[in-house]
Parts: structure tokens; C-alpha cells; sequence
């Protein structure tokens, strides 16, 4: 048994932070400009919420005495995912404003092209983001896999068994926090 306090707990966070990410990685894969704007901003609002959770735990893992390189790396490229992410949504959350005739802009300046001039050019932003959170996810999938079962291969039969076990609940549970937490948003 470890003496490090944050090895006790590790696999349930390598768990979570696994489950999350992949819940996450659905979502941004299936966020498509063919999809309505509320669709695809509950898409990323959720994609957001999995994304700060893992990041959340992957963090606390890594708190851990003998964690990897590789595993620290991941942590920084959740941050990067967070971020572009949390941008996608606000473009999406803007296009959802100023496209109704009656929003604010127009409003204030007396000029119904106003609003509509603004939600294009959210339109185009969002889907440059959403470009490079998608090249980013792609170009994650190896290496990710990589880490996860490198990280597996390192755990004792019992932490694989909790691990399994934590990561079928937390997989099965992630939908329905997901959906709750972009509700708030």
C-alpha cells in the first residue's frame, strides 16, 4: 500500500476523468452546423460541463506522487479543450441573441441589420472554434488511449477492478449530470 495520500483514491479519478472526457469528445463530435442553434448549444454547454469535470479530476490524480509526463500533458490539453470549448458556447449563446429581430442591438441603435450583421459573424467564429476543438479531439485520440491504458496496465488487480467499476458508474451517470448542468448555464 502507497504512503502517498492521493494514491488511495487515483483509479476513481482516472475513472471519472476518463469517462468524462470520452461523454465530452461525443458531444463535440456531434455538434454540426446542420443542427438547430439551441441543439448546438446545449451540445457545448454539456461538452463544457465534462470537460471541467475531468479537467477536475484529472488534477486531483495528478496530485498523485508517481504521475506521468504524459498524464500532466493531458491535464494541460483539458484546460486547452475548456477554453475553446467555453468560446464555442458563448458564440453559440450570442448567435441565439442577436438573431431574433427583437434583441437588443436593434433595439438600441434602431437598425434591424444590426443584430443580424452581429449573429453572422458569431456564426463564423463559432465554426473556426468548433473546427479546431474538433482537429484537437482527433488529433488527441491516441494519445489518449495510449495514456489510459498505460495507466491501467500500471494498477494492481484490485485498483483495475475499482477502476472498471468507477468508470461504468460514472459513464452511465455523466449524461444526465451533463444535461442538468448546461440546463443552469
Amino acid at each position: 500500500m502507497s504512503t502517498d495520500p492521493f494514491h488511495l483514491n487515483r483509479t476513481v479519478h482516472l475513472a471519472r476523468r476518463d469517462a468524462l472526457y470520452e461523454k465530452a469528445v461525443r458531444r463535440i463530435l456531434h455538434i454540426s452546423v446542420r443542427k438547430c442553434p439551441q441543439e448546438q448549444c446545449q451540445l457545448a454547454n454539456e461538452a463544457f460541463y465534462l470537460l471541467t469535470e475531468a479537467h477536475r479530476h484529472a488534477e486531483i490524480a495528478n496530485l498523485a506522487g508517481k504521475t506521468s509526463t504524459q498524464s500532466k500533458l493531458f491535464e494541460q490539453v483539458l484546460g486547452t479543450l475548456i477554453d475553446n470549448t467555453q468560446s464555442l458556447s458563448r458564440m453559440l449563446r450570442r448567435r441565439l441573441v442577436f438573431g431574433h429581430k427583437d434583441n437588443h442591438l436593434n433595439r438600441f441603435f434602431g437598425a434591424p441589420e444590426i443584430g443580424e450583421k452581429v449573429s453572422s459573424h458569431y456564426i463564423r467564429c463559432a465554426g473556426l472554434i468548433l473546427r479546431g476543438l474538433k482537429n484537437i479531439v482527433h488529433s488527441a485520440e491516441t494519445p489518449f488511449k495510449e495514456l489510459s491504458k498505460t495507466s491501467i496496465a500500471k494498477m494492481t488487480s484490485v485498483d483495475k477492478a475499482r477502476y472498471e467499476k468507477a468508470y461504468t458508474h460514472f459513464f452511465e451517470l455523466a449524461d444526465s449530470e451533463a444535461a442538468a448542468a448546461a440546463e443552469r448555464q
